[in-house]
Formats: structure tokens, sequence, C-alpha cells
């Protein structure tokens, strides 16, 4: 008997290692697929404002410059994690041409390496493997294939998570990578660090009920045990001191409390109680389009009916679970309504909420599930409505960041539905209507998934952020930081005619430098021109910059500008320029592009 079970296990194992070898075959042809596709789009499309932004932080640290005391924006500290990779590419390159598109390229390749990573730690769960890599593979914050503090947090929360979902806790470098990669979230939105606190919290709590009556309850689970706390805090606190370090390098602890009380008063992101900001986040998910709250009352009125059948009708889960089928039908008929009221828009400014939708679907399956994944419900899908949060609290985005950030939490409602489709195969029932059903809810959640990828490759194949459609960017631009990316006429025109002008600077001595402009990537034309402002991202060309500028200027009077560069095509009032640079002690250079001040 015992041979004959031993070989029975290992014609098992040689079927499922056979499947697992397909199942790796398609992942590989379909990830090779989406690379060709990612790297071929990611040359269209210039603003110049967000993308080349995210780069001038790192920048100006690679020019000597100090978080906090010399760059006043909330984004700032993910600035620590692009330093090394733009101090290495201006020594190799002796500059910043090209260097917009080279970062594109490496996001392509970093978020590849993500999509490896997720599929090979959620792999042993099947097929919805698959789609769980490859759509999140698909998606980018807001369209912008570069890194930033929404590309790369994203990413990390994401493997944050999944590792977490899958690892053994006797293993203690999983557990430290883990805090590593939480703590590289922390830098990206700080609001994140409440997800630790939260841990702790969770802790303490296994603690107290680990011996009770209660010890089956979630908390009692070893993820939550002190030892995983430890090993995450050491992986966390690594990094974290190597960034205080960092920071401390380049400042002084009396600069980083004199400048924090200016970095919090952004104009863009004003101080409100927290009680606000959870308003805020469900106001925004209720009103984020036409129509979309109709599918969420649907869904919660659908919501209600399952958890009281459930619970109060069926009571027994076995007399419940012929009922799936049609939740599960319902649920995507509501998820597929809910990418419509989005379509409109989706290539102009809904591109992410077409992300928000599979949560309807995630949570309908975890509820619908026997034996649920509560690691992964814990760990990724909880994580990723906290990072949806913290992303709320942070931005003024509200309900673009929440659905970007829910497409980490995507990983685990897809996991918690091959979890149910598996269990469903195995319900048999003699009633034809509850089978019926039962292919109906596959069907139906096969079909929102091929919609749901059709809709993303549909748009990142004809939407660029703030630039034409794909089909009217004709025009490669031949030099600068934005070298080899492929853009409109118009946008084409304004930044070569306003990068030949900068030229002016190649032969001035060196000061500090200020582009009274939206156009961030100035900075990244002048190179090695240190930094004259709070942050290259000005909030507005309007009064109120110029009186942040002048806040910073007396907190910091080392930064006062040498230069100030002036574009015609900015939203300033001009009337004044030649008077207000005199009394300022500027001369000024006058062209049909800009004006050029200089501190005598």
């Amino acid at each position: 008997m015992g041979c004959l079970y031993l070989e029975r296990s290992k014609q098992r194992k040689i079927q499922n290692t056979g499947k697992e070898l397909w199942q790796d075959y398609a992942f590989i042809i379909l990830l090779l697929a989406a690379l060709l596709f990612a790297f071929w789009k990611c040359r269209y499309g210039f603003r110049g404002d967000d993308e080349s932004f995210y780069l001038s932080i790192p920048h100006r640290l690679s020019l000597g410059d100090a978080l906090i005391r010399d760059e006043w924006h909330l984004s700032q500290l993910s600035g620590f994690l692009l330093y090394p990779y733009v101090s290495l590419y201006t020594m190799i390159a002796q500059g910043t041409e090209g260097l917009l598109l080279a970062t594109r390229f490496l996001y392509v390749l970093l978020h590849g390496a993500t999509a490896v990573f997720i599929y090979a730690r959620v792999r042993k769960f099947g097929l919805v493997s698959i789609p769980a890599s490859i759509l999140f593979f698909l998606f980018t914050p807001y369209d912008i294939m570069t890194l930033g503090y929404n590309t790369m947090g994203l990413d990390l929360v994401a493997v944050t998570g999944v590792l977490l979902a899958t690892t053994s806790f006797k293993r203690k470098a999983p557990l430290i990578i883990s805090g590593v990669t939480f703590a590289g979230a922390v830098l990206c939105n700080p609001y994140m660090a409440v997800a630790f606190i939260l841990f702790c919290i969770c802790v303490l709590v296994h603690m107290l009920i680990k011996h009770t009556r209660f010890c089956k309850n979630i908390f009692a689970h070893e993820m939550f045990a002190p030892k995983t706390l430890l090993w995450f805090t050491v992986g966390a606190a690594s990094l974290a001191l190597l960034f205080f370090i960092f920071l401390l390098s380049r400042t002084s602890i009396q600069d980083i409390i004199t400048n924090i009380p200016y970095m919090l008063t952004d104009p863009e992101h004003p101080q409100i109680p927290m009680t606000t900001k959870l308003q805020s986040y469900f106001n925004s998910i209720w009103n984020c389009a036409p129509n979309f709250n109709l599918a969420f009352i649907a869904y919660g009125i659908l919501l209600l009916a399952l958890l009281a059948d459930r619970y109060l009708i069926s009571r027994k889960f076995d007399r419940f679970k012929t009922h799936r089928g049609i939740y599960l039908t319902l649920t995507c008929i509501i998820t597929a309504l809910s990418y419509l009221c989005f379509l409109n828009g989706l290539t102009v400014y809904y591109y992410n909420s077409i992300m928000f939708p599979l949560f309807f679907v995630g949570l309908t399956s975890y509820i619908l599930c026997r034996n649920k994944n509560r690691r992964a419900f814990a760990c990724l899908f909880c994580l990723g409505i906290l990072y949806s949060m913290a992303m709320c609290f942070s931005s003024n985005q509200y309900f673009y960041v929440i659905s970007m950030a829910m497409s980490a939490a995507n990983i685990a409602s897809l996991l918690f539905l091959g979890n149910l489709i598996q269990e469903m195969k195995k319900d048999n029932t003699p009633v034809l209507c509850w089978n019926i059903f039962k292919y109906a809810g596959v069907g139906t959640a096969a079909a929102v998934l091929v919609f749901q990828c059709a809709l993303q490759i549909t748009v990142k194949a004809n939407h660029c952020f703030l630039d034409s459609a794909i089909s009217d960017l004709k025009y490669t631009l031949s030099a600068g930081p934005a070298k080899g990316i492929i853009t409109s006429q118009s946008y084409a025109s304004a930044y070569e005619s306003l990068y030949a002008d900068m030229q002016y600077y190649k032969n001035k001595e060196e000061g500090n430098i200020l582009f009274a402009s939206e156009r961030t990537w100035g900075y990244l034309v002048t190179e090695t021109m240190p930094y004259g402002t709070y942050s290259a991202w000005l909030s507005g060309e309007k009064d109120s910059t110029i009186v942040r500028l002048q806040q910073y200027y007396t907190v910091n009077p080392d930064k006062t500008p040498k230069y100030i560069y002036v574009p015609k095509e900015a939203k300033w009032d001009f009337s004044q320029i030649y008077t207000k640079a005199a009394q300022h002690g500027y001369t000024v250079t006058e062209n049909n592009i800009s004006y050029k001040l200089e501190k005598q």
C-alpha cells in the first residue's frame, strides 16, 4: 500500500510539473510580448512637467543639495532611491542628454522584473497567476512610463505584499527583504508608515489571543508573530538607517527642523484634518464618474444579499456553495458595467480608473471561498487598499491615485478568483440550474479578465500622458534630456526653441539658477548649475509662487539665484519685470523667447 501511495504521488507530481511547465511557457510568451509592447510605447509622448520633475530631485542631490533643507516638495524622499542611478548616468554620459528616455527603458526593465517576481511567487496558485502578473505589468500609473514616486511606490507595495503573502515565516531573508521594500514604499509615500503601525497593533493582538479560545482567528496566524515583525523591522530599519545617514551627511537636524514647517505648507497639498481626508477618500470614489455610484449601490445590495444568504439563510456552507455561481456572475456583470462608466474619458482623464472595478470581483471571490487565502487578504489585498488611502491623503488627484493604487490589491483579487473557481469546479449538484450558474460565473469572470486586458492594451496603445494620441506623434527630439522621445509638432517646437535658448548658460560661470516656468526639464538642461528654488515644481506661475520663493530665500539665503530664466510662454505678469529686476539687483536680457535675469 505504501509503495502504491508513493507511486501515485510521484505520478501526480509529474502531471503537476507538466502543467506548470506549460503555464510557464505561456507566461514567458505573454511577458515577452508585453515587454516589446512597453519598449515600443515608452518612446512616445512628452509633456515635460511631471516626468522630468521626478528626476529633478535626484539630479539636484547629485549636485550636492540636501533633502528637506533645499527641496520643499512633499514627494521628495523618493529622490533618495533614484539618486544612485541619476548620479551614475550623468557620470557615464557626461551630462543629462537622453536621461528621460533611458529612465523610461529602465522603468520597463524594473517593472518587468517585478512582474516576473510576482509570477514566481504566485505561480503555485495555477493559471490565474498569469493574468495577476501580466495585467499588473501592463498598467503604469498615469501612463507616465518612468521611475518616480508613483511607479516605484506601486511596485514596492506589490513586492512587499506578494512576498509576505507567499513566504515561509520560518525563513528570515524574505521577511528582511519585505521590510526593505516596504521602507522604500514609505519613502515614496510617507503615509504608508501607518501600515507599519497597524502591523504592530496586529502583533499585539496576536500576543493577547494566541493561547485563548480565539486562537483560530486570523490575528493568531504566524504572520503576526513577534518574530515576523522583528525581521521585517530589521529590513525596514536597514534602509531607514541608510536614508538618515545620507540625509544628515548633507544637512543638520536644526536645518531640518527649520525647513519642515515650510515644506508642509505646500499650497497644492494643504494640511487638512484626518477625518476630512477619510471623507474625501470615500467621496472621490462615490463621485468618480457619471453613474458609477449606481454600480456601487448595486454592488452594495449584492454584497448584503450575499452575506445574508451565507450567514442567515443558508447557514451551512454546503447549502450555500451552490449559490456561488449566481453571486460571481452578478458581480462580474456589475464590474463590466463599471468599466462602461469610464470609457468616454479613458484616454484623457480616466486612465487610472480602469484598475478599480476588479476590486468588486476580488472581494466577492474572497467571501465566497470556503478555504480563504487569509494571508493574501491581510498582506496584499488590505495593503493595497491602505496604499490607495495613503495616496489619496498625500495627493490632490483623489480617485485617480486611489484607482492607481488598487492595481496592487488586484493581484490578490485574481488569486481569490482563481481559488474560488478551483473550488467551484469541485461542486457537483444534480440540480441543472446550479450547474448553469456555476459555468456562467466562470464564463463571466473569464470575460471580465479578457475585457480588462483588452482595455489596458487598447488604451495604452493610444494614450500618452498630456500629449496627443500616438497617431499624431511623429517628431523625434534630437537633443537634450528628452533626446530620442517622439512627440507632437507643437510640443517639439516648444521644447527645441527653449532648449536652444537655454544654451546661453553653457558659457556662464556657475551660479544658482531659477527656472520661473512649469517646464521642469530646464534644470536638466543646465546640468551642473545649482538649483536656486524650493523645488523644480513651482505649483503654478502665479503670485503665491513668488511669495513661497521669497520665504525660501529668507530661510535659505545661500540659494538666492544668480540667474533667473523666464520664458515668454509662461503665465506671469511681465509688465513689471524690468522694474522688479532692477529693485533686486538683476539685469535683464530679452529676446523673442525669454527674459534672462542675472544678478550683478
